[in-house]
This record gives C-alpha cells, structure tokens and sequence, in this order.
C-alpha cells in the first residue's frame, strides 16, 4: 500500500523531530567536561596588533600632525626663476636626485611595519641621507610599467614646483592630488569615491564618529604606486594539546604538545 505526498511529509518530520529530541537528551544528561587547559606558551601574544596608519602621510596628514611640513616647499631649495634639469640616465630612465631622498622617507609612516620600534632617519656627513638597504627601491622612479611617466613635470608644474598640473593644464595643490590621480586614472578614481577601491578610517555608522576617505597619496607613493611587499605577521597558533599527553596529542593533529604535526612525523612515546 503506497503512502500519500501528505503521510510522507509528515513522517519526516516526525522523524526530523525525534532525532534532534534525542540529540537535545543527550547534551542534556552527559557529564560536564573537563576545563580546558590552556598553555601559556600558546595563548601570549606574539605580535602586536596591526596599526590603523597608512603606509604614507600626504601633505595635508603631514601638517595637521605637527610635522615638518617644510620639506614640502620647494622653494627651500629651488630657484623660483630657474627651472630644475632633469636629469636622464643611459637606460632613458629618469635619475632620481638624492637630494629628496629624505623627503621620500619623512613621508613614509615607518611604524606601519616597524611595530613598536623607535626609528631614525641618519644622514651623513654631507649632509645626505643615508637610506636603509631596505629601502633603496625609494630612489628609484617607477610610475608606470614602461618609463613613459616617469619625468617630474608629467605632474609638478614646471614653472611653479609648489603645484600640481594635470595632463589639460589643470592646476593643483599638493591637497588635491587626488584629483590628479583621477586625470590619468579615471575608473580606479570613481571606484575610489564610492568606497570600493582605496582605505577608510573611523566608523562605518557614522552616527558614532567620522569616516574618513584616505587620498590616494596615503597608500601609494606617486614616485613608485606599486605597494611594496611587506612581511606578514605570524600565523594562527596550532589547535590546544596541553594536558592530552603525545598519544592524545597525535589523535589531535600534533606530535607534541604545541607543535603542528610535520608529515611523517611519530608521537614520542610516554615515560613513565
């Protein structure tokens, strides 16, 4: 005799509801685990929490935080009637002049990596910067995969160095570059404006505090935009084994107490 659609939905159920009232009585009635044991060497914090910074600090983040903002007036050190050479190497690509070294590194947000150190700049004796070996990619200009935009007046004015100028002669404060990002780099730019492209600091609810937009400028070095690689900070810790001695640390995917099993690896066997 063939059961109804109705009668085999209704079994279902019924069924359905037996076994998660079975699985209810048995969590239920079972013993109270034992604590879990946590070791010490497991749970300390082995890196401090990442910096909310950015990787650089723009003209505008640079002067509101009390900073030398000095180095950006090029007139410092510029002949405001004279307009600077740019100097070309053998391979067509533009020599970097060393006298900005300095200014490349002040805009850098050093303890966005260097967590919890206290770093220096260190000139020498001429008065040169000395650049970390690290970061010698600094005095290299590498806007663009193929050495078309890497002359200085492609984005500083060549008559007035305190200002920006786009491709149709726009002209631009160091606060805006933005703007100048979006000359040459339209779609990136309207992805930026509605928030899918680029960083934003503070709350999501605004009803609780501010969301700021970070410039382009904050992440990328115009110089060179590509972010450079930064080493990661350690992996998650290996599941818990304090307490189960090696047989049960084997059973749990560890050949010792806190140590990830390595293939091939054998627990050691109890002493007693």
């Amino acid at each position: 005799m063939s059961m109804r659609p109705g009668q085999k939905t209704n079994l279902v159920i019924g069924g359905l509801v037996v076994l998660f009232l079975g699985l209810a009585a048995s969590f239920a009635f079972s013993p109270n685990p034992a604590p879990v044991r946590q070791d010490p060497a497991l749970t300390r914090v082995v890196a401090p929490a990442p910096q909310v910074a950015t990787l650089r600090m723009t003209a505008p983040q640079l002067a509101a935080g009390g900073g030398d903002a000095s180095i950006l007036d090029c007139y410092a050190c510029h002949d405001e009637k004279k307009s600077p050479t740019v100097k070309m190497g053998a391979d067509g690509a533009i020599v970097f002049p060393k006298e900005h070294a300095d200014l490349r590194l002040m805009m850098a947000n050093c303890s966005t990596c260097h967590v919890g150190k206290k770093l220096e700049v260190e000139y020498a004796k001429n008065g040169d910067v000395v650049m970390p070996k690290a970061h010698e990619d600094l005095l290299k200009m590498g806007h663009g995969r193929n050495n078309r935009n890497t002359n200085c007046f492609n984005c500083h004015s060549q008559t007035k160095l305190n200002e920006l100028v786009t491709r149709d002669g726009t002209r631009l404060t160091f606060a805006q570059a933005p703007l100048l990002c979006a000359s040459c780099h339209g779609p990136t730019y309207r992805d930026w404006e509605l928030g899918v492209h680029g960083r934003t600091n503070g709350y999501w609810d605004t009803s609780q505090g501010k969301a700021v937009r970070q410039d382009c400028n904050a992440c990328h070095d115009p110089h060179g935009p590509a972010i450079p690689q930064i080493i990661p900070f350690p992996g998650p810790k290996p599941v818990l084994t304090h307490g189960l001695g090696s047989a049960g640390a084997a059973e749990h995917g560890a050949a010792e107490v806190g140590t990830p099993k390595s293939e091939g690896a054998q627990p050691k066997p109890e002493t007693k």
